[in-house]
């Protein structure tokens, strides 16, 4: 007697209104059966089974206790009862877990299938190495979406209008964050009319803490999905990456401080000083702050990747339009 279980790939809760992707009937015999009987059932099924890679053993109530590779059962006489040949440590994963973790599964044990699994034990089916890659490249691809504020299901053959609505939200965020920033500016007119030249430096300073910030925000986004955030405090990510950000501003805010020089000797070194030593702040508060916003995301009950450039652009610009202008205005005061 044998019994195929059919189930749907795990999908995580926040996308479980995407299509599901379907894995393949498992082929489960009861464990009394015999190797005869399990080649037989692979013959019945044809490739309709999961069983191209494994037969699944399973008691009375349907609980998983065993599984048979091809190989094994291709060595084994017809007559061999499974339980002989079968292996009684089954690695599988449980219907709940969501691709990452199915993903971590694959990637530990290197398995082309492995069966799911309820919480009674019972098998539920089997997913594929290829189900989850494919998985994974969707998630992959939603949460590049998610990071700039555009919606994760949307695709480019989604009609025009549900696209406005699913961006113009975060759109409206992104205007009243940009605002504040804008407000700095203004805060310092008077700063920027006595040293015009600084507007000239603004936009670098924002946009390097803007690419700082982008490069630890991938970085803690990927961890998170790969599971290496459970092994690592944020603290340690975040002095982690206060040192990063603090060496690369060093770096870039000298070469960005001789490029002044160069360009305004006539300022003298004062304005490479105040163009180096901004960079220097924005860069090592933008690389905490990016790898932070994830954390905060997830901690919130969000997706760690949604929308956080938006939050993260907005401080980058933010500071580096104060830490510029307030230095400039602390100096122009000092000279007065």
């Amino acid at each position: 007697m044998t019994s195929a279980h059919d189930t749907t790939f795990p999908v995580p809760r926040e996308t479980q209104a995407a299509s599901p992707v379907t894995s393949p009937a498992a082929l489960a015999l009861p464990e009394a059966s015999t190797v005869g009987d399990a080649v037989e059932a692979i013959r019945r099924h044809g490739d309709g089974a999961a069983g191209p890679y494994y037969v699944y053993a399973v008691d009375a109530s349907e609980r998983l206790v065993g599984v048979v590779s091809m190989r094994d059962l291709v060595l084994a006489r017809p007559a061999t009862p499974l339980a002989r040949v079968m292996h009684r440590g089954v690695v599988g994963v449980a219907a709940a877990d969501g691709p990452e973790a199915v993903a971590r599964a694959f990637r530990r044990h290197r398995f082309v299938a492995l069966p799911v699994v309820d919480d009674a034990g019972r098998l539920a089916g089997v997913v594929t190495a290829d189900q989850v890659i494919d998985s994974i490249q969707r998630e992959a691809t939603e949460e590049v979406q998610q990071m700039f504020g555009a919606g994760a299901e949307e695709s480019l053959s989604t009609p025009w209008h549900l696209s406005f609505r699913r961006r113009l939200p975060w759109l409206f965020v992104n205007l009243v964050l940009a605002a504040l920033g804008a407000s700095v500016v203004g805060f310092f007119e008077g700063t920027i009319g006595a040293w015009t030249v600084l507007a000239m430096y603004m936009p670098v300073v924002a946009g390097m803490g803007g690419n700082a910030s982008a490069q630890a925000m991938a970085v803690a986004v990927r961890g998170i999905a790969l599971g290496d955030a459970d092994r690592v405090s944020l603290r340690r990510v975040v002095a982690r990456e206060l040192r990063v950000g603090a060496a690369s501003g060093v770096v870039t805010g000298a070469a960005a401080a001789a490029v002044a020089l160069a360009l305004h000797h006539a300022h003298g070194p004062l304005l490479g000083a105040l163009v180096g030593a901004s960079l220097l702040i924005n860069h090592t508060a933008a690389c905490a702050w990016g790898a932070a916003i994830p954390f905060l995301m997830k901690s919130l009950g969000f997706d760690p990747a949604q929308s956080a450039t938006i939050f993260t652009t907005t401080l980058t610009d933010f500071l580096g339009f104060f830490t510029l202008l307030g230095l400039a205005s602390v100096s122009l005061n000092l000279s007065a």
